[in-house]
């Protein structure tokens, strides 16, 4: 799966759950991808789909008491998985960087932003304390942050959220990791803020040759960032494939009830869409597509198997493909 020289991240087979061994929860079944230098793929779905647990995965941070069951992770060729917490987090930062959702949080507010960037550069390149300084002062104009490039240090408290998340990712990138994870890196921004990160994360991904994963619930978003769409439902893939083929015609039905959701612009009075129901919650897979409870196509069979990924150049997982019905 690894075998072209551009392939920054492949994950294979990642299967994720939680509870007893002889009756686990399944929380993502049998996923795989794949992301080449100086490409973004989008991994899209409702909140429980499983985004951000593929990507506590990929860093070896999954929350206490879910565990891999099956899967693999390689980073530039070298398999992540079974790897020691020391080793991992050699990994962490130097190889790949991760913009949380909420810098607030993420942030120290004891430290000023200057020396958190600072620490990751000394700490993974042994670099000294001038040499880390200067470090963090380049990343910060890099990102857009001029003004707190200079000798003065600011606090996370002072800034606004759309400039914390600006000194979020240059300390994401402060050793020059080949591949940037961002999980909802714009939830908690308002929309003309929102558009200015996402425009940095478009340059600095065609300047860097980044390899991005960005994950979001917003599928007009998604397609309007990223080069290839990975939906998720459950846990499992939906559809997948280059942003022309999935977004402008979708064939799962759940990737077409995600768009039909987009609140249209200009804003109108009609009702907006909603997709019936709730995901299921964690538990054994079901006999046959996960949609399916949810789906206005649904049909017997659906109910009694599960759908293979097939079809192409977009794969989907469904036995009644939109554009065929």
């Amino acid at each position: 799966m690894n075998a072209n020289p551009d392939t920054i991240l492949a994950v294979a087979g990642l299967t994720l759950a939680r509870g007893p061994r002889h009756r686990p929860e399944i929380l993502v079944d049998d996923l795989s991808l794949t992301i080449q230098a100086g490409e973004m793929l989008a991994l899209v779905g409702e909140s429980g789909s499983g985004k951000s647990l593929s990507a506590a995965a990929v860093f070896g941070l999954l929350p206490a008491g879910v565990r891999r069951i099956a899967g693999s992770i390689r980073l530039q060729g070298q398999e992540l998985t079974g790897r020691s917490e020391r080793a991992l987090r050699a990994i962490r930062g130097r190889a790949m960087g991760l913009v949380f959702q909420n810098p607030l949080t993420a942030l120290n507010p004891s430290l000023s932003v200057q020396a958190q960037i600072a620490e990751v550069y000394r700490v993974h390149r042994q670099g000294s304390r001038t040499a880390a300084r200067a470090r963090a002062s380049a990343l910060l104009a890099e990102v857009g942050l001029q003004d707190l490039s200079g000798p003065r240090d600011h606090y996370p408290h002072q800034l606004s959220g759309g400039m914390r998340q600006r000194a979020m990712i240059a300390m994401a990138l402060a050793c020059d990791p080949p591949l940037l994870v961002a999980d909802e890196p714009t939830t908690a921004l308002d929309v003309l803020v929102q558009a200015q990160i996402l425009a940095l994360l478009a340059r600095l991904q065609r300047e860097r040759g980044l390899a991005i994963l960005f994950i979001t619930h917003d599928l007009r978003l998604a397609a309007r960032t990223a080069d290839r769409l990975l939906v998720l439902y459950a846990g499992a893939i939906m559809e997948e494939g280059a942003v022309a083929d999935v977004f402008e015609a979708p064939r799962h039905p759940y990737t077409k009830a995600l768009k039909a959701a987009i609140p249209p612009l200009p804003a109108t009075s009609q009702r907006l869409f909603e997709i019936p129901g709730l995901p299921p919650p964690p538990g054994p897979p079901p006999s046959g597509c996960r949609f399916a409870p949810r789906c206005g196509h649904v049909r017997p069979d659906c109910r009694d198997a599960v759908p293979p990924l097939r079809g192409a150049p977009a794969r989907f997982a469904c036995f009644h493909p939109c554009q065929d019905q």
